[in-house]
């Protein structure tokens, strides 16, 4: 009986099933170098399925044709439905690899981010008059009043952004969107 490799590397052929596809399909790949193994012939499985999905050409369905359609309409829906889960198997390969390379990201995440940096203006905002009362009390000329004001704006935006860029970073530690 097999042991599981303490490091999540797996043999041929639990890629093979993993990947839905025979043995002999992913011992081809190996040997073309579509894929590859560690020193010791185990596979990482997800640097594998990202390389899979890189490098290998998926196949095109034939549809049937009409004199090989056994009987009749049954025929033709299980290929419509082999088509329909074979396009949602592709799909959802494609969303895997956009998250695995950071160009997809959890709605909860984003949703997070946007919710702390709505919060953040509001208190920006809702501190600006304590912090500008004080400061522009004093001040009688029109110019510099719009000039202290110009610069409290400014400086809001750049906190705001600053703010947006720390939780993107938080995000996607690796910068890789």
């Amino acid at each position: 009986m097999n042991t599981p490799d303490p490091t999540g590397r797996i043999t041929q052929a639990e890629l093979a099933r993993r990947l839905k596809v025979s043995r002999g399909a992913v011992c081809k790949a190996t040997k073309t170098g579509r894929i590859t193994p560690d020193e010791d012939g185990l596979f990482d499985p997800v640097e594998t399925e990202l390389a899979w999905i890189a490098n290998t050409r998926q196949t095109a369905k034939r549809e049937p044709s009409p004199s090989k359609t056994a009987k009749g309409g049954r025929q033709s829906a299980y290929a419509e439905a082999r088509a329909r889960k074979e396009s949602a198997l592709a799909r959802m390969a494609e969303l895997r690899l956009e998250q695995a390379t950071g160009k997809l990201v959890e709605r909860d995440a984003v949703e997070f981010v946007l919710a702390d940096h709505a919060a953040t203006l509001r208190g920006l905002l809702e501190n600006l008059p304590d912090r500008l009362a004080p400061v522009l009390l004093p001040l009688r000329n029109h110019e510099s009043i719009r000039q202290l004001l110009d610069e409290a704006f400014f400086q809001l935006q750049h906190d705001l952004a600053d703010n947006l860029e720390r939780r993107m970073r938080e995000l996607d530690p690796e910068g890789s969107g």
